[in-house]
């Protein structure tokens, strides 16, 4: 998710900022336009997820190369996604409910005669499946390495366990990075982030200015991930080295907790991007993401453009003002993004198809 702090006005005149080392840009000259509110977002297969307050939207590219988009409205919790740490636990669940409710939505459009689309019942089941090996993996296993192992000191034994827990996730990662389809996923996981920036910094939504842009982000899932471990050994460390039942109860009950603290950081680290605490607090997430982000083609920024485009419909921004839909077809050479009140130069625009 992404919040903002202060005020930069509407451009898209500006040439594209010089890349920095591993082809990832910088966004340090500009600043954050104060209006634009929380946005967030995921990679879908051929596709991208994006979400702003109560609904979410999402965009996907079929096989003939059109785009399909939808939007939907969420369910609203009122104040509880305005209490701290609470919402983050919040967050967490209902990023994973929406998360699977886009995928099922893609997996469907993308879903040829000869194939048959994944049903809820299967996402659900395989979800379920995915939570209890993670919990079991990534949770209870490497408390449990670290137990087994036998430091005596509470620090040592947090550190030994947080350390085999970054070995697994850092494992995992790239051994689905050498999976062809999925670095295509992390190409659209980076054009989503860079999408999210440049709308954040209040320019139009063109691939030059998009490539202008970091294709990490402070709130980003993995960076997420990353933080709830860093977080977990600070907690922990105040429960002592507890017997192993003690041990593997902890670690679950005590995870609502672990991701409110870590969801919380998360968010100051957004809001303060630009400042060098902010940048400090980044960089565990900023190295995840050089393994989860690619550097996205055109096409790949179209959609999630697109996508970005689906959710402002029915989530609009105060003065922004977005493009005529149209009828989607495959991308064009270059696309105009939304704008404020000082126009952009004219650019071609894109085909948007209207929320479905």
């Amino acid at each position: 998710m992404a919040d903002t702090s202060s005020s930069a006005p509407a451009s898209s005149g500006t040439a594209p900022a010089p890349p920095v080392a591993g082809g990832v840009h910088s966004d340090a000259a500009l600043e954050l336009a104060p209006d634009i509110g929380a946005i967030g977002g995921q990679a879908l297969i051929e596709g991208v997820m994006m979400r702003r307050a109560d609904h979410w939207g999402a965009a996907v590219r079929c096989d003939d190369g059109s785009v399909k988009t939808t939007a939907e409205e969420l369910k609203d919790l009122g104040i509880w996604r305005k209490i701290p740490l609470a919402r983050g636990a919040i967050a967490l669940v209902e990023s994973m409910t929406v998360g699977m409710r886009a995928l099922l939505w893609a997996a469907s459009e993308r879903a040829t005669e000869e194939e048959q689309a994944p049903t809820r019942v299967g996402l659900a089941l395989s979800a379920v499946i995915a939570i209890v090996l993670s919990l079991a993996v990534f949770g209870v296993g490497p408390a449990a390495v670290a137990h087994w192992v036998g430091p005596k000191s509470s620090v040592l034994f947090n550190l030994a366990e947080g350390a085999v827990r970054l070995a697994l996730l850092f494992g995992y990662l790239l051994l689905l990075s050498a999976s062809s389809e999925v670095r295509r996923t992390f190409e659209y996981h980076g054009a989503e982030h860079m999408t999210i920036h440049a709308l954040e910094h209040g320019l139009a939504l063109t691939p030059d200015n998009i490539r202008r842009f970091d294709r990490r982000h402070p709130r980003c899932g993995t960076s997420f991930l990353v933080v709830t471990v860093i977080v977990a050994v600070v907690v922990f460390t105040f429960l002592g080295r507890p017997s192993l039942p003690w041990l593997i109860v902890s670690r679950i009950v005590l995870l609502p907790v672990v991701a409110g603290l870590s969801y919380e950081a998360i968010r100051f680290a957004g809001n303060h991007r630009h400042s060098w605490y902010g940048k400090v607090l980044m960089v565990p997430g900023n190295l995840v993401q050089r393994i989860t982000t690619r550097p996205p083609s055109d096409d790949q920024i179209q959609v999630a453009v697109e996508a970005l485009y689906a959710v402002l419909a029915v989530s609009p921004v105060p003065g922004l003002v977005l493009p005529a839909h149209g009828p989607t077809t495959p991308p064009p050479a270059s696309a105009s993004g939304p704008t404020r009140d000082t126009p952009a130069p004219p650019a071609v625009e894109p085909a948007v198809s209207p929320p479905t």
